[in-house]
């Protein structure tokens, strides 16, 4: 009953126009006062519990790869990776809106922020497609359901939060098993959002660009490489043993500042001041939801909530095929109305141990909650990507948000394909492994 009381009272607050972390610091404290442990002793201590959640050598990788994707934003990276994408799929049938998916891909293995890929190829591609013909609320759509790949694909932001609470070490769940176990998954949804965009270009008559010949895609390619070398550095690095998730994130932000400033010459020392402010801006508004829904997890855990509820759903479930199920569907909803952080920092807690219960895997896990988590981008009334698209042309949030229906229609069927088909998420971990 606690646990219900908390997350009604938290939507309730975000209704009203209070910010996510704001919300769940006021829920907590509420819930704390009301469980009679509100002493000074202990009121003392949750801050540097705060603290102590935000300050781990995990978390400190968020900032690197903020820094890494803004870097690749002001650098122009995004131009040439498009520009390529377009030599060589314009001439098809849907080729402008599947350059901007393999585009959004290739961007989403640079940065593990959905709202940084749409925004950086959005501001290319868009206007690159009005002249075909396309109609801008599909392409916002499209680069909208694109970007929310960030969070799958790896370097993920949201899988190393998902690591990071993971405090036990008899799981064995690393960073890198995660980022392994979201790549088929990713690339799947990517194929399939390619798919989808041909038929549907094809049959609303969009537009194409005349082909281009070899010796000119061969031009565009030698711009792209130094860009398509990020990837490699990042998951390389990490998948070789050369770095942590840390490292790779800080060697690939100084390549990319690198690229930036001798490679394509858009970066100038003086827009380093605002390149690391608009990091700060974004690292802190993460760390901010982090420490206030980790003082929310506390107070759910002081409750045994978790414990009870997984105790619970086992004696009512005797599979995980229907638990699996409920808990897509809660991710999805709950992403209309929050910030996928925070669903994360609020259901770990109890998700984890009821995978455990049923002897499912965690890494499979993590990837279901990862895809069902990226719906919320293109979901209103949060849906960030379709807000960041819509201010980027104007175009009517809700106009984005109906041309996006198939492809949440598509990551829902990839979360249950990945929640059903362990392969999925399981094989590349397990070459890992060996």
């Amino acid at each position: 009953m606690i646990m219900f009381v908390m997350f009604i009272a938290v939507l309730a607050v975000l209704f009203i126009g209070v910010s996510t972390a704001c919300s769940m610091a006021l829920v907590s404290v509420g819930a704390y006062f009301s469980l009679g442990e509100a002493t000074m002793s202990n009121m003392m201590s949750l801050p540097q519990g705060m603290f102590n959640q935000v300050s781990g050598i995990t978390l400190m990788s968020i900032p690197f790869f903020l820094l890494m994707g803004n870097f690749m934003n002001a650098g122009g990276i995004s131009q040439d990776l498009f520009g390529f994408a377009r030599a060589c799929l314009g001439h098809r049938w849907g080729g402008l809106a599947n350059a901007a998916i393999v585009s959004c891909m290739v961007m989403s293995a640079m940065s593990g922020s959905a709202a940084a890929v749409a925004a950086g190829i959005g501001m290319i591609a868009i206007s690159e497609m009005r002249k075909t013909g396309y109609e801008q609320s599909f392409s916002c759509a499209t680069i909208a359901a694109s970007g929310g790949l960030g969070p799958i694909i790896p370097p993920s932001i949201t899988m190393i939060l998902f690591a990071s609470m993971i405090s036990d070490p008899k799981v064995g769940v690393s960073v890198n098993d995660l980022f392994m176990g979201g790549a088929i998954p990713g690339v799947l949804i990517g194929i399939m959002f390619i798919i989808y965009a041909s038929f549907a270009c094809k049959k609303r008559n969009f537009g194409k660009v005349p082909p281009i010949p070899m010796k000119e895609r061969l031009r565009y390619f030698g711009k792209a490489i130094w860009a398509l070398f990020t990837p490699v550095i990042v998951l390389g690095g990490m998948f070789g043993g050369l770095f942590t998730a840390t490292e790779a994130a800080a060697v690939a932000a100084l390549y990319a500042a690198l690229l930036g400033i001798f490679k394509y010459r858009k970066i100038k020392l003086k827009d380093f001041p605002h390149i690391f402010w608009i990091t700060a801006k974004s690292s802190a508004q993460i760390m901010f939801v982090i420490a206030t829904a980790s003082f929310f997890q506390y107070v759910l855990l002081r409750t045994r909530i978790p414990q009870q509820a997984v105790n619970a759903i086992v004696s009512v479930f005797g599979s995980i095929v229907p638990v699996l199920l409920i808990i897509i569907l809660m991710l999805v909803i709950m992403g209309c109305f929050m910030e996928g952080t925070a669903i994360l920092m609020i259901t770990v807690p109890i998700f984890v141990p009821l995978a455990q219960a049923y002897n499912y895997s965690i890494i499979q896990l993590a990837v279901v909650m990862c895809i069902s988590l990226s719906v919320g981008v293109i979901t209103p009334p949060v849906g960030l990507n379709l807000y960041v698209l819509s201010s980027i042309t104007g175009e009517k949030v809700m106009r984005i948000a109906k041309e996006a229906v198939p492809f949440v229609l598509i990551m829902i069927t990839v979360a249950l394909l990945a929640a059903f088909i362990s392969p999925l998420s399981l094989f590349l971990p397990g070459l890992g492994s060996v």
